[in-house]
């Protein structure tokens, strides 16, 4: 029931999906998603972090469970689940390149607020309704923080300049997308082994945009770094000194002293 849950709110829209609401008890589990994952072939429409919780929130509203430790047993086997899905390699264009740790941040986030959240109001049933509630909210400022984003990042970009990036980051092809409305500059994207996500990429989002894309092999990196005014990729997670990081070494970039911009999602 996780893995589907997690299916649906990755694939469907904000308007297609219903956020679960403390009033719905039965909403996760009825609604069918038309979209077939396995025949999508661009990243998700939800960013991995935000419809972990969300499907979380879905554990929350069908358990049985009256007791604090019961819930937090039934969420910790909902994430493990979650997790062995993401770590199969068969499961790898659902997840839209995506690599299985910003699912287990999203977990470890939203599990650290749960004991949190009980800490301070002991009383079961109005510590549930306060997690959904602060739950949904995250997940409804998630959603908009894509928008958000793109509007502050792309005045990063000047005019002719040429971006490196990697990978197939949803918030960091907003960006370059609403940047190419008003700019114009070019675009070096990493293939992206083993799954060869920067080449989808370039092929799915960046073609279809309209904006000059070149794709290199990884181990290119250091050739291309020199003609390249500004870095942005997605951010895998976050530290909890508040420094992102990606799966491509920043390395390249800090020697050479070029601006370094993490997008989260």
């Amino acid at each position: 029931m996780i893995i589907q849950d997690l299916r649906r709110y990755l694939f469907a829209s904000p308007d297609d999906v219903p956020a679960p609401a403390p009033s719905q008890q039965a909403g996760c589990s009825s609604h069918n998603s038309n979209k077939d994952p396995s025949s999508v072939s661009t990243s998700p429409a939800v960013a991995l972090p935000v419809a972990a919780i969300r499907s979380l929130l879905c554990v929350i509203q069908r358990t049985k469970a009256e007791t604090m430790m019961g819930l937090q047993k039934e969420l910790k086997l909902a994430s493990d689940a979650m997790l062995e899905f993401a770590n199969s390699p068969s499961n790898t264009l659902i997840l839209g390149g995506r690599s299985h740790i910003a699912l287990a941040s999203g977990c470890e986030l939203f599990m650290k607020y749960i004991t949190r959240c009980f800490l301070e109001l002991p009383d079961f049933k109005e510590c549930m309704s306060q997690i959904i509630s602060r739950g949904q909210r995250f997940s409804d400022i998630s959603l908009a923080a894509r928008d958000r984003i793109a509007v502050v990042g792309k005045a990063f970009i000047r005019e002719g300049a040429t971006v490196l990036t990697h990978g197939m980051s949803s918030v960091v092809s907003n960006l370059l997308i609403q940047a190419a409305q008003e700019t114009h500059f070019n675009v070096i994207i990493l293939e992206g082994r083993p799954d060869a996500s920067g080449a989808k990429a370039a092929k799915e989002i960046y073609s279809k945009a309209g904006i000059e894309t070149t794709v290199v092999l990884d181990s290119a990196v250091g050739y291309v770094m020199e003609k390249v005014d500004i870095v942005i990729v997605g951010a895998e997670g976050e530290f909890r000194i508040e420094r992102c990081f990606h799966k491509m070494y920043d390395g390249c970039n800090r020697a050479l002293n070029h601006s370094v911009i993490y997008r989260r999602g």
